[in-house]
């Protein structure tokens, strides 16, 4: 092969190199998990846990990982069974590779003596859809929906027992205390009191940013890590313990200028305060509703700007600038 053209190769490889490496962060909690061939997997711990709330983390040795230690997430507050406690975790996932994705998460019953008991938080996968079967196929019927969807589709059942604005009730049942220790943690994620549907699903049917989110409802359930795979990859490779938590992505590391200045909003989805990074100096912003409804006006001075949305209700807003030479709209998903 002529020199030149080995060069000119060699620097096309860098930079490509150089591109894909630089919009890979240090996970902030805040910043998305990025799938990657199909997989996805978090550390329970990675979250941001709501200041002030009883959510609490620990750590014990691993029976099913020689050497290793298990750091996981629990709640000892008050149990929430029939509602939110209004203290979510919310993962930001990016998703490159659309299609539907099985859930699942590590855990084990922390304390007492019942398999039926401290088993369990809420879940929603905020996504193109969100269901579960009763067998692992992703087509298999019938199908649940977290309420109030249910009550609507035609195509689906809602679940026997608890499920609220949008949220499954996540449950596992392996023993606390007649399993032997390393039978307790298992990959073990159902819904549907009576007949456990045990197979979570979530479809995106594009490339982009999505969410999960986890609030708590049983005290002292221990959450080790939580991995989304797509409908062509095996449980086997999926839960695999030696696999590594996926890597978060930072849009503004990229080297297109563009991409570095872009208005961004985080945490998205929220529950209360949003930060807004890149805003242009003295901005007009607009919150408006799915209908176009202006729901509030501000004024903005600098180019990080904290609002507390607290008050709206929980549904899609959307943000603009109505400065035209520096005119955008972004989508709000409040919870």
């Amino acid at each position: 092969m002529n020199y030149r053209i080995k060069n000119t190769i060699a620097v096309i490889l860098l930079i490509s190199v150089s591109q894909t490496f630089a919009q890979t962060a240090n996970c902030d909690g805040i910043l998305p998990f990025e799938e990657e061939n199909g997989l996805l997997t978090i550390e329970m711990e990675s979250g941001v846990l709501p200041s002030g709330s009883n959510w609490q983390t620990g750590s014990e040795p691993d029976p099913n990982l020689s050497g290793s230690t298990i750091d996981y997430i629990y709640w000892d507050g008050a149990q929430s069974f029939n509602a939110l406690t209004g203290t979510p975790i919310t993962y930001n996932i990016k998703i490159n590779n659309p299609g539907t994705y099985r859930f699942a998460w590590r855990g084990r019953i922390g304390t007492g003596t019942s398999g039926g008991e401290h088993n369990d938080a809420w879940l929603r996968i905020v996504a193109d859809d969100f269901y579960a079967t009763n067998q692992n196929n992703s087509t298999a019927t019938p199908q649940l929906e977290p309420k109030p969807n249910c009550n609507s589709n035609p195509n689906r059942d809602c679940p026997a027992g608890s499920s609220t604005n949008g949220y499954f009730k996540a449950f596992m049942n392996r023993h606390p205390v007649n399993l032997p220790v390393d039978q307790r943690w298992g990959f073990v994620t159902n819904t549907n009191d009576g007949s456990s549907f045990r197979f979570l699903w979530a479809t995106f049917n594009s490339p982009g940013n999505y969410s999960v989110i986890v609030d708590a409802r049983s005290s002292f359930f221990f959450m080790d890590k939580m991995v989304l795979r797509r409908s062509d990859v095996s449980d086997s490779v999926a839960f695999n313990l030696n696999n590594t938590e996926s890597t978060c992505y930072d849009a503004s590391l990229s080297i297109n200028d563009e991409k570095k200045n872009e208005t961004k909003i985080l945490p998205n989805p929220t529950t209360g305060k949003i930060e807004i990074r890149n805003l242009p100096l003295n901005s007009s912003l607009t919150i408006s509703n799915v209908l176009g409804a202006t729901i509030r006006k501000i004024k903005t001075k600098n180019s990080i700007e904290i609002i507390d949305v607290s008050d709206l209700k929980n549904g899609v807003y959307f943000l603009s600038n109505e400065d035209k030479n520096n005119h955008f709209i972004k989508k709000i998903i409040k919870n």
